[in-house]
């Protein structure tokens, strides 16, 4: 029962080696050639399963299964040669007069074997099986094995000249085709002689395992790291993403939140405030005064760091609201929370040291307060516009505070 046992051992090792790629493989998995090596394994476990039959039914013996079965024998040993060099050319996925020729060859084998086994019910050529049910082999059976020997040769050849579209996946397969082209074919050759031993099976599963251990598992681990570096490759662009917003909602001068960060924050509230979801929320706007006295007199690199330390007069304040640079020297502040409850406070203290500031010829910014109200605001520039309108107001009061203290010190 050796025989038999040998087949037994490939299916096993098959179902074990082969169990993701049977089982587990879905229509989206990107293993080129998946569908043709799916169909080459179950091609190579149904001729095991011949194999192994044979085996027993040469041991028993059984004249009648036996001669069934070697006709199954024939059709699938052929049959999986077929898919063999199919997949090969699928995986290589060049096309040339080769490939072709090669894929021809293949189905004019199984054909030509389809037609010795209708004429071996009349005449043996390919086998007998006698009355006591001892099988005999025929001149055909040796023309089929040597035309294999030749086709595996044929296959290797195409491997080394056909150019694959991943390079890298065409030099695993030459060197995985010539391995087990190259020990199949001495198999066959070694099968001439012994007939009755199970090297088809063993030539089977020795091809097959190099093709899942060189070609397959070597594939997937490329994936894999295709895969990582995709992700690599996403995250870095999330990262560049979240660079390119940043400097979009920073206004680059200062540091606090752009004009644009405004926009899409007033839009934002004022969604907000259609659904009724806002109850208290104040705007304070600034404006720097004598700018563009600065710039005249002492240049825009100066005026620049006049603007930049009117922002963080602002920022240093208002420390728990978003400041926003939303013209050359405005800004705005949106409260929200403990800055809303403390705005009186807040402005007082701001506009204290903004007088402070003007008696000992620092920065001075002007600001002007509104609060949200129901009844009438619909937006947020209904409150930014009341706040402007007390920006400059402010803006005059310490204009005119500036004059009278001119005066008094003349």
């Amino acid at each position: 029962m050796y025989y038999s046992l040998i087949g037994i051992l490939a299916i096993v090792i098959q179902l074990i080696i082969n169990h993701d790629m049977l089982w587990r493989c879905s229509e989206h998995t990107v293993v080129p050639a998946r569908r043709e090596y799916r169909d080459y394994i179950f091609g190579m476990l149904v001729f095991c399963v011949t194999d192994m039959l044979w085996g027993f039914f040469n041991e028993c013996p059984l004249a009648l299964p036996l001669y069934a079965d070697t006709v199954m024998f024939f059709l699938t040993m052929t049959l999986g040669f077929l898919l063999w060099t199919r997949y090969i050319v699928a995986y290589m996925n060049d096309k040339n007069t080769l490939r072709t020729a090669i894929s021809i060859a293949g189905i004019a084998m199984f054909v030509c074997v389809v037609v010795m086994l209708a004429v071996n019910f009349f005449v043996p050529i390919l086998f007998t099986v006698d009355g006591d049910g001892v099988y005999h082999a025929g001149v055909a059976r040796y023309v089929t094995l040597v035309l294999q020997v030749i086709l595996f040769m044929m296959v290797s050849v195409y491997t080394f000249v056909a150019k694959a579209k991943n390079e890298l996946a065409a030099k695993r397969l030459r060197r995985t085709v010539v391995l087990s082209g190259a020990g199949m074919a001495a198999l066959i050759v070694v099968q001439m002689y012994y007939p009755m031993m199970p090297l088809y099976s063993m030539g089977f599963l020795f091809s097959s395992s190099l093709l899942h251990s060189f070609v397959v598992e070597d594939e997937k681990e490329e994936q894999r790291r295709e895969l990582e570096e995709t992700l690599r490759r996403e995250q870095e662009q999330i990262r560049e993403l979240g660079s390119a917003k940043k400097k979009i909602y920073t206004d680059p001068l200062t540091g606090v939140k752009s004009k644009q960060a405004y926009i899409e924050d007033e839009e934002k509230l004022n969604k907000k405030i259609r659904s009724g979801l806002v109850k208290e929320l104040g705007v304070v706007v600034f404006d720097v005064n004598d700018l563009k006295s600065v710039n005249d007199n002492l240049g825009h690199d100066t005026g620049d760091i006049y603007i930049y330390t009117a922002s963080m007069m602002i920022s240093e304040f208002f420390e728990n609201s978003p400041v926003y640079r939303i013209g050359g020297d405005e800004f705005a502040v949106i409260l929200e929370g403990g800055d809303y409850g403390n705005r009186e406070k807040l402005l007082a203290a701001f506009d204290h040291q903004s007088e402070e500031n003007q008696r000992s010829g620092k920065v001075v910014v002007a600001s002007g307060m509104a609060v949200f109200k129901k009844e009438s605001d619909r937006k947020i520039r209904d409150i930014f516009e009341r706040a402007d309108r007390q920006m400059y107001l402010r803006k005059s009061e310490l204009k005119k505070l500036h004059r009278q203290e001119e005066a008094v010190n003349e």
